[in-house]
């Protein structure tokens, strides 16, 4: 059973909710005992009713050991090394290697459903860790992966961030977190299992072969951008319902990404988690990487758009190597690129090169428009339905 998959997963999670309320009743004057009732809940849901649970057990394991090792015995300082080394499980999957030759099939054994999430939080522990630096309580790391809720599609949460929330946790549950926690749950019930339903049903799914194919295109690209929004946006907000419940805060993953004026604003919108995760992890350590490069000391702009462009060409890549979602990356990487090329170019000339004197409002239109045309299309080609 996975998250958010079947009423008897609601079911479940009304169960651990009352638990954790139980908890805090009985142990409130002990509130370091919040983090082993959570790794409790945790790990029941992993062992009974989560696919492959031993291979998620062994993942976090090995991502443990691995970062330990990497940061406290060699103390490498090349940390694209370590990145390579702590992902190689998620690298096995995405490119299907197999070893026929032997009783078992790697690929079987180390894939699970939340593959991919994992590997970005274990990336991102090892990425903020400092050498030395005391390794995490063990208690606490499997409850950052593991964390029910957001086990299966985020968001991507930091440590840092999930250890204070932890630390919290009795405290944070009360009845306004409890009502603000149904009120996103309810929300994202609405969004993923009405208006996304809806909107498959109607709109996404539809035949449309008795009109041009270049208007069905058209048509079928922009349900595809309001059906992933409100099946994507659900999830997340239902985590973050049942994180309130629990007492845990979840990360807000969206923020209506239709009203978007740029790129950047759009990752500010759309995969929050995503978003700032890419900008701390890959991004800013490419650029500084092209930084140190002397013969691109003089050229700022050339350094940040292709930092922007393998950005985002990484994203795709992350979602797997299909020609679909590396164009789609590819895409988003230009579009960023364009845009950063555009305010640099407002900079130097002290004023609108594209716009010039129109009126703002005109403009936050005209912008709005561009992005909700240039999303739709990334994400049609990132959905593998578009055909020349």
């Amino acid at each position: 059973m996975l998250p958010f998959s079947s009423f008897d997963f609601f079911i479940i999670m009304a169960v651990f909710v009352i638990i954790m309320s139980l908890s805090k009743l009985l142990c409130k004057t002990r509130p370091n005992y919040f983090k082993y009732i959570l790794f409790i809940l945790n790990a029941i849901f992993l062992t009974l009713v989560f696919p492959k649970p031993i291979h998620f057990i062994l993942f976090i394991l090995y991502s443990y050991i691995a970062t330990y090792l990497l940061t406290d015995i060699f103390k490498i300082k090349n940390k694209i090394w370590g990145i390579i080394i702590l992902i190689l499980p998620m690298l096995f999957v995405k490119f299907d290697i197999r070893f026929s030759s032997y009783p078992f099939i790697l690929n079987d054994i180390i894939s699970f459903a939340g593959l991919s999430y994992a590997s970005f939080r274990i990336v991102g522990y090892f990425m903020d860790k400092i050498p030395n630096e005391k390794m995490a309580d063990g208690v606490t790391y499997f409850n950052f992966l593991a964390f029910t809720p957001t086990i299966l599609i985020g968001p991507i949460d930091r440590y840092s961030r999930f250890k204070i929330s932890q630390e919290e946790g009795f405290s944070a549950i009360n009845c306004e977190t409890f009502l603000s926690g149904w009120i996103f749950l309810v929300k994202g019930i609405v969004f993923k299992y009405i208006i996304a339903e809806l909107i498959s049903r109607y709109w996404l799914d539809i035949s449309l072969s008795s009109i041009p194919k270049i208007i069905s295109s058209i048509s079928e690209m922009y349900a595809y951008y309001a059906y992933l929004f409100f099946d994507f946006g659900g999830y997340s907000l239902m985590a973050l319902g049942i994180g309130k419940m629990l007492g845990m805060r979840v990360p807000i993953n969206f923020k209506n990404p239709f009203t978007s004026v740029n790129p950047q604003d759009f990752w500010r919108k759309f995969h929050i988690s995503l978003g700032d995760w890419l900008k701390d992890y890959f991004f800013t350590p490419l650029y500084m990487f092209f930084s140190r490069q002397k013969k691109l000391k003089k050229h700022p702009m050339f350094r940040q758009n292709i930092s922007l462009i393998i950005t985002f060409l990484l994203m795709g890549c992350w979602n797997g190597f299909q020609s679909n979602y590396i164009i789609s990356g590819l895409l988003f990487g230009i579009y960023s690129a364009i845009h950063n090329t555009y305010i640099i170019q407002c900079k130097k000339k002290g004023k609108d090169v594209v716009f010039g004197n129109l009126n703002p409002k005109i403009v936050k239109g005209i912008s709005i428009f561009i992005m909700i045309n240039a999303v739709s299309f990334s994400l049609y080609i990132f959905s593998g339905r578009f055909q020349l």
